[in-house]
Parts: structure tokens; C-alpha cells; sequence
């Protein structure tokens, strides 16, 4: 049984939480906490231990990344590879064939229906975590989480399961976070701000070295493959699937 977590709450009154709790709020979340020494939103209390609980299965495939480091365009090829080139399966929204394991961590969409009673949205949005605990197909997830926050049995492999983790050039990821985090409202910030914060270890799942770092420790073990962003945009599609086929098949 795992250690249960404990959580600090980031104040408004250090220079962190002013940014987190001024520039990164909205209706969809309201705080931030320390977890492990990593920044999640307040919700992830909700989350932390079930998720560490979960179970694992054998041919789970689990995409990781920091945030903005081509998570999505690894998702697509894992699972298009995985599924035989199934171009029609893939016309499925993303979310729904590859969830988000984190998405009602980082977005608590309970506050819609205070404005809308009749507001629905599929489990996948509403509740990621049990929507991925109930699948009954081969499951494809992907996440954001630091590696110590990862459900324990993927952690001590004591499954068959599979991490792909994408890392990226520092500066593109955080240019990309930038311009994608304000774009759909989650960042109210300039870049100035938001890069200095960065480099500070003040975003949500920051630190960012230490995030990549844990990942690459483990990047010997035959259940984990280690891509880079840059890798990735150099090679065509098939050697992509020289690198990813071997341990994403069953």
C-alpha cells in the first residue's frame, strides 16, 4: 500500500504562489499545492491517492511528458501504430481512445453546473480518473505527472506496462507553454513572466529538470522508451515505428 501524500498549500504571500494563484486561475481551478516537491493544482487532492493506488495492467501503454513537449503528436503514432494504422478507429477523439489521466485534476468542471444545471460532458472530461479505471479495452493513457507521482505498481514495475516518455528543448516547450496556456485562457500573464517562472520552478508540474530527470533514470529498463521532441521531427514515420513498435506490442 502506498504512503499516503502530503500536501502544502502555496500561499499568495511567496513569490510563487503570487504568480500560480494570480496568473494561473481561472473558474476551472482555484489553487495550488506541493506534492513531492512538485506543483499540481489543489485538486490533485482529490486524485493523488487513487491514482497511486491504481491497478496496472500488463499491455498499458502510459505517454508522459512535461507539458508542450509533443505529447499529442505521440499519442496519435502510439496508438495508430499500436492499432495496425486503424485510420478509421483513429477518426475517435483523442481523449476518448487515449485519455488524459490528469484532465479533472487540472480542470474541475464541477463549477459549470452551479452556472448551467443541465451541463453534461463525457466521463473522460468529468472524471478521467475513473473513466480510465473502468476501461475495458487495452488502455492507452497519457499524463503529465512526475514519475514519483505515477501510480506505484507502474513506478516499481511490477507490471509488463509501458512508459513512452517525450522530452523537449527547454525553450521551445517553454515558448510552446506560453503561447498554448494563454491562448485557451489557463495563463494571464506576458512571456516575460511566465518564462522567469520557468526557470524558477513556478508552473504547474514543475520542476521541469527534475520531471525529465526521473524519467531518464529509468530509461534502461526494457519497459520504458526515451524520446526526444527534436529526435521525433528528424526521423520519418517508420523509423518511429522501429523505435516504438517493439515495446508497445503485447
Amino acid at each position: 500500500m502506498p504512503e499516503t501524500l502530503k500536501y502544502e498549500k502555496i500561499e499568495s504571500d511567496t513569490e510563487c504562489g503570487k504568480v500560480l494563484n494570480t496568473l494561473f486561475v481561472n473558474k476551472f481551478r482555484r489553487g495550488y499545492v506541493r506534492v513531492k516537491g512538485a506543483v499540481m493544482p489543489e485538486d490533485f487532492k482529490k486524485f493523488g491517492d487513487r491514482i497511486q493506488q491504481m491497478d496496472i495492467r500488463d499491455d498499458d501503454v502510459f505517454v508522459c511528458s512535461f507539458p508542450k513537449a509533443g505529447t499529442t503528436w505521440a499519442q496519435e503514432m502510439v496508438w495508430c501504430i499500436a492499432n495496425n494504422l486503424d485510420y478509421k478507429g483513429a477518426e475517435v477523439v483523442l481523449p476518448e481512445r487515449f485519455p488524459f489521466l490528469d484532465y479533472s485534476i487540472i480542470y474541475n468542471h464541477e463549477v459549470m453546473y452551479e452556472e448551467d444545471p443541465d451541463f453534461s460532458a463525457p466521463d473522460y472530461v468529468m472524471q478521467s480518473v475513473k473513466y480510465v479505471n473502468e476501461l475495458n479495452t487495452r488502455r492507452f493513457i497519457k499524463t503529465h505527472l512526475p514519475f514519483r507521482l505515477l501510480p506505484e505498481k507502474l513506478q516499481n514495475f511490477s507490471t509488463q506496462a509501458k512508459i513512452i516518455y517525450i522530452c523537449r528543448n527547454p525553450k521551445d516547450a517553454c515558448i510552446s507553454y506560453y503561447r498554448y496556456y494563454q491562448l485557451i485562457g489557463d495563463y494571464s500573464g506576458d512571456f516575460d513572466t511566465l518564462c522567469k517562472s520557468f526557470r524558477n520552478d513556478m508552473l504547474p508540474y514543475s520542476p521541469f529538470w527534475q520531471h525529465v530527470l526521473e524519467y531518464w533514470a529509468q530509461r534502461n529498463n526494457p519497459c520504458v522508451l526515451f524520446l526526444r521532441y527534436e529526435e521525433m521531427k528528424k526521423v520519418c514515420s517508420s523509423h518511429y515505428t522501429f523505435w516504438v513498435f517493439p515495446i508497445i506490442r503485447k
